[in-house]
């Protein structure tokens, strides 16, 4: 038999599985967002640093695993691009904003500023690029 396991397969993707999300966007908008994956590995990151310095003794660790947990799980239900609670794209950029500001300002306030402005500043990049990326002509 020739033709591979998919073989004998007519119209679109094995049962189960899902269509490229990224197929036909520009190599631009991939590297955009591949950038935005990036900075929500980033913000988890801050996260766990931001707690595990603020919270003392013993409990910094298991208070910094909660914590990140807590923030991924609240991407994962909210923002995340298969997301099951649907939100207004206001909504979402706000709770975005929250989230990259708020931990930008506890890690400045801590005495990590540069890794702060850093992370703060290349999300807004990001986000605009994704704002331009995304329009439709």
């Amino acid at each position: 038999m020739t033709g591979g396991p998919d073989a004998g397969r007519r119209g679109g993707p094995a049962a189960g599985s899902r269509p490229d999300a990224l197929a036909g966007a520009s190599p631009a908008l991939v590297f955009v967002l591949t950038a935005r994956f990036l900075l929500e590995l980033a913000l988890l990151a801050g996260v766990a640093v931001l707690v595990h310095d603020v919270v003392p003794g013993g409990w910094s660790w298991p208070a910094a695993i909660l914590a990140v947990a807590a923030v991924a799980t609240l991407w994962g239900v909210l923002l995340s691009p298969r997301a099951p609670v649907g939100l207004p794209a206001a909504a979402s950029l706000g709770i975005e904003t929250v989230l990259f500001a708020g931990v930008g300002a506890g890690l400045l306030a801590v005495g990590h500023g540069v890794p702060a402005a850093l992370g703060v500043g290349l999300w807004l990049l990001d986000r605009a690029a994704l704002a331009l990326l995304r329009r439709t002509p």
